[in-house]
């Protein structure tokens, strides 16, 4: 990270500290009570899920589940909405781009904020995990730089949409049609065996299924997909590039 993106990021983490109860709060809130809801409720009548020919426990399973939904929703949310705010309202984008930091080096430093963020809140769960006992200290520790990667790339597709919506309400579009898509039918809370050849063939191709299958090959120690690999390394090098093209675009209109 160069000097001028590290400037970016730490004014970011200035705001963020002075608001740093309704920062935390907003950050770890959600993630939680769906861990709660399906992770300990969910997880007390259905013991164990067959995945990868391997039985485990299904808490583990929706833990790593909830893991890659908190990337998701942490990072899309906070660079489309909190990205469209800062360009539209705010035009910090704009107010920053005219010191010596260029425009792009502004967008960098917003998508590696928006990654910090959501790795941040998939660190507590981890930490968690680790504490009731699911996962395993060193696993958690090997998955940290492909967290921050996915988040990266969920931020991507965030201030795309961002860039994209000619109004803030346009961002419901690819939240409604995109984002929670992925978020029901994905495997984070089952298996995407479970569904039709058709649908699941379709899913398998979306990036939240692979962020999902490869926590639960690293964390859990299942088998590892190539497909998973091939699908998340397509969807980082095409979205990240994207996004900052897309809103430099707009923002020099």
């Amino acid at each position: 990270m160069n000097w001028a993106i590290r400037q970016v990021w730490l004014r970011y983490f200035d705001v963020y500290r002075k608001s740093l109860v309704y920062g935390l709060t907003t950050t770890l809130v959600m993630p939680l009570m769906y861990l709660t809801a399906f992770g300990f409720g969910l997880g007390a009548i259905m013991s164990e899920i067959q995945i990868g020919g391997k039985l485990i426990p299904y808490r583990q399973f929706v833990f790593a589940g909830i893991l890659g939904q908190t990337l998701l929703f942490q990072s899309y949310f906070e660079a489309a909405y909190g990205g469209f705010v800062r360009m539209y309202y705010q035009r910090i984008f704009q107010s920053i781009s005219v010191t010596p930091i260029t425009l792009h080096e502004v967008l960098w430093g917003e998508l590696f904020w928006d990654a910090s963020k959501a790795t941040f809140a998939g660190s507590v769960l981890m930490a968690l995990a680790i504490l009731v006992g699911d996962f395993e200290l060193l696993p958690c520790l090997i998955f940290l730089p492909l967290a921050f990667s996915s988040a990266l790339m969920f931020s991507a597709l965030g201030l795309l949409s961002a860039a994209i919506s000619k109004t803030i309400d346009d961002i419901s579009y690819p939240q409604l049609l995109f984002v929670m898509p992925m978020f029901l039918f994905c495997g984070v809370f089952y298996p995407i065996e479970n569904l039709p050849y058709g649908v699941r063939f379709v899913v398998e191709l979306l990036p939240l299924s692979a962020v999902v299958g490869l926590a639960r090959s690293l964390i859990l120690e299942l088998p590892m997909m190539s497909k998973d690999i091939v699908v998340f390394f397509f969807w980082l090098i095409a979205l990240v590039p994207s996004s900052i093209h897309f809103m430099a675009r707009r923002l020099v209109k």
